[in-house]
């Protein structure tokens, strides 16, 4: 699949988790909504994996480390901020406006990345317009547990993007999936039926839990895995620059939330940085060509 669908296609599936999510957290606590998404996830993308899945070579136990900070860690404190009261654009404000800094920073650290201006210049331009979508809801936002709860999702997204990108860059998508989905399950089921907690059992609630489960799990997980076997953490960190005001927008239609024209005006702010990542984007390479070089760029 072209880069000219597979980015927005990313782009908008991860912008929907947050509106979704939002939805689900109102009507059951976070750990039935965790542990229903896993299994959901893993009923579905397992037998995909065992049927027609590359497991030569896959790092099976990293994949289950990826797993525990791209899923438990980072939807557990995307879950439990929305259930102390965050609300979704500043959700998606904290995990994604900071997220693209701490996984660059991560990643030049450890040697992966070159240390590039032009790549710190866009991200900062990215996150000024991420600040400015979402500026008109902050204060009405609660802050405080909420928050801090949400940051240490944004560590997990950040950590397991340039952990998979380090362990796994050559690792069939589906694989990758299957054993984060599964793994996350295998850990989250037992501690939901001992500790239980709320569900207000409705149909928005199970068309939430399937879009969480299927569609995110699955589809935004492979698009990720993708991603990064073609191009750097840090480009792909870039793309997530531009979900908050999308996702401010989808709560505008679906959750009713007043669209500010500042979301707008942020948005455009936001497209320019990753468009300056992105021009500056390092050669990457896929893994089926890991002897020849290929340009990294995704073409936006």
């Amino acid at each position: 699949m072209s880069d000219r669908i597979l980015s927005p296609l990313f782009i908008l599936l991860w912008s929907s988790g947050y509106v979704v999510g939002d939805i689900a957290v109102k009507a059951a606590s976070p750990l039935p909504v965790l542990a229903t998404r896993f299994v959901l996830a893993s009923a579905v993308i397992v037998p995909l994996a065992l049927r027609s899945g590359r497991w030569r070579g896959a790092p099976l136990g990293r994949l289950a480390v990826v797993g525990l900070l791209l899923q438990i860690v980072q939807f557990g404190g995307v879950y439990g901020g929305f259930a102390l009261g965050v609300p979704a654009g500043l959700s998606a404000l904290v995990m994604l406006g900071l997220s693209p800094l701490v996984t660059t920073g991560l990643a030049v650290g450890s040697g992966q990345e070159r240390n590039r201006a032009r790549l710190w210049v866009g991200l900062a331009i990215g996150v000024a317009g991420v600040a400015i979508s979402v500026a008109p809801s902050l204060g009405s936002a609660r802050v405080g547990s909420g928050v801090a709860v949400t940051v240490l999702g944004m560590f997990g997204l950040a950590g397991g993007t340039v952990l998979q990108r380090r362990w796994a860059p050559r690792t069939d998508p589906r694989v990758s999936a299957a054993v984060q989905n599964l793994c996350a399950a295998t850990l989250v089921v037992p501690v939901a039926l001992v500790f239980g907690g709320r569900v207000d059992a409705s149909a928005g609630l199970i068309a939430s839990l399937i879009w969480l489960g299927w569609g995110m799990s699955v589809g935004s997980l492979m698009l990720l895995a993708e991603l990064l076997r073609r191009h750097e953490a840090s480009t792909v960190a870039a793309l997530l620059l531009v979900v908050p005001a999308v996702t401010s927008i989808a709560s505008a239609i679906a959750l009713g939330e007043a669209l500010h024209p500042a979301t707008l005006v942020g948005m455009v702010v936001a497209i320019v940085g990753v468009g300056t990542v992105l021009r500056g984007a390092a050669p990457g390479r896929r893994p089926e060509l890991a002897r020849r070089p290929e340009p990294g760029r995704l073409n936006a």
